[in-house]
């Protein structure tokens, strides 16, 4: 399918122009002092802990990085390319709280992570699962990634999210996976998970996530190196403004990792978006998000990179009007501009805050009919059906016709969740909303839900992993 433009090709140099320009003339601030001495000895100028990029060492690194790569499931079936037309679908993550429509808005706990998980790994449109789906806020912080990695595999045997969060984590996520997946050399050909490194905005990396960077970078894992500005606190109050802060801080992330190892895998991942400024919040509802996602798509298109953003991203509180239109608004956005991974698919609430049990199941309807859309068509003469258009004739009908029993399945998206039998029907069905449906849905879900089949031997040796750290 042809993929939506914001901005012009001429527009989008002028970006790239204006980026270079900061990234070596006002520089980024590194705290870590491992990536500022390898900057330094790429050529980069370093003045305490700000480092200026050389125009040509930026554009000569991103060259490296590849511009698809596929993440290798435990079942093979479920493999995911990341780049050139595709498109991938991650849950939620980064949430601290939980809501459901039983209990209420509560802290996240690692049996609301497993249950996400679980979801994930039923839903035939989350491509990816795994990650900080919600913040198990019931065990220590230092058992936190090593039970989500644990849960992740276990629970699905799709591509999951590493941990994103430090050097340490990063090392241990590896040494987990490998009991898994084989060894570094082996993960490095045929990588089973993505993690997310983001800058310190505006023009900026701390330590946690620039020794993260260097580890996953080391072993040859992707990344999806990310920024979030916010336009009006964080970034200039100008879309353009805020995309030249997102772009520097991508393109300084983007030219470490190739540094440290030249074709690491990496993702161009924005998620930038605006201040609600009655409110001095971030707002992920606004329009100017859908506005950044169309053109991150284009900066990711422009340096030849797998690109991420959107998401069903909306700043409501429950699950309501707003929460739908917002979702909707991103997802779609991000479908029609050529977003290759869209974390934040199914379950955000609250501007990133609350993950949603409810809205998880209605967001991943949205992935089902936005991956319809994405899909395109392929204009044949069986589909024209120019000779059953003239075989039916004026006033005839096609719901008999062996035309349309052929090709339904395949035309036509069949919603899991949707209702749209009669009036009358849905009424004698207890008339229950969209709401009440996704409730019942995700409890039958989890009732009905069976771990996938893993290998004895490396279960036991990645339970006994588990048990050492919990019982440290």
């Amino acid at each position: 399918m042809e993929f939506y433009k914001y901005f012009s090709t001429n527009q989008i140099e002028q970006i790239h122009e204006a980026t270079l320009s900061v990234m070596e003339t006002a520089g980024l601030v590194f705290t870590y002092k491992p990536a500022r001495d390898l900057f330094a000895r790429a050529g980069c100028k370093i003045d305490g802990q700000r480092v200026f990029f050389p125009k040509e060492l930026v554009e000569e690194q991103i060259k490296k990085a590849p511009s698809q790569f596929t993440l290798y499931a435990r079942n093979p079936e479920k493999d995911v390319v990341i780049g050139d037309d595709h498109i991938a679908f991650m849950p939620c993550y980064g949430a601290p709280f939980v809501n459901d429509m039983d209990k209420g808005r509560r802290q996240g706990t690692l049996e609301d992570f497993s249950n996400f998980a679980k979801l994930a790994y039923e839903s035939p449109y989350i491509d990816i699962t795994g990650g900080m789906m919600t913040e198990p806020n019931d065990i220590p912080v230092a058992n936190r990634n090593a039970e989500r990695i644990y849960s992740a595999m276990i629970h699905s045997d799709k591509p999951f999210m590493g941990a994103g969060t430090s050097a340490e984590d990063a090392r241990e996520t590896i040494e987990m996976t490998s009991m898994v997946f084989g060894s570094r050399e082996q993960m490095a050909e045929k990588p089973p998970f993505v993690s997310i490194l983001t800058s310190l905005t505006p023009l900026g990396f701390d330590d946690k996530m620039c020794g993260a960077i260097m580890e996953y970078a080391k072993a040859g894992m992707p990344q999806l190196i990310s920024s979030l500005a916010i336009a009006g606190a964080t970034a200039p109050v100008t879309m353009e403004g805020t995309l030249v802060v997102q772009n520097a801080e991508i393109l300084a992330g983007i030219t470490l990792s190739q540094l440290v190892r030249e074709g690491t895998p990496v993702v161009f991942a924005g998620s930038s978006s605006v201040t609600a400024m009655r409110y001095g919040t971030l707002s992920i509802g606004a329009p100017e998000m859908a506005v950044n996602t169309a053109a991150t798509a284009q900066m990711g298109r422009f340096y030849n990179l797998p690109v991420r953003g959107g998401g069903a991203l909306t700043d409501s509180k429950t699950i309501d009007s707003q929460a739908a239109y917002e979702s909707m608004m991103s997802m779609m956005m991000a479908t029609m501009s050529g977003i290759n991974f869209v974390l934040h698919s199914a379950g955000i609430l609250e501007g990133y805050i609350t993950a949603s049990y409810e809205k998880f199941i209605i967001d991943t309807e949205i992935c089902g009919m936005c991956k319809r859309i994405k899909r395109g068509e392929e204009i044949t003469a069986e589909k024209l059906a120019v000779d059953v258009i003239k075989k039916v004739g004026p006033g005839g009908e096609y719901l008999t016709n062996i035309h349309t029993f052929k090709h339904f399945k395949q035309e036509l998206y069949a919603p899991i969740m949707e209702e749209r039998d009669n009036f009358t029907s849905w009424e004698s069905k207890g008339s229950l909303t969209m709401e009440q449906r996704a409730n019942a849905r995700y409890k039958e879900i989890l009732k009905n839900y069976k771990e996938p089949d893993m290998d004895d031997a490396v279960r036991k040796d990645l339970d006994a992993y588990i048990n050492s750290i919990r019982n440290a």
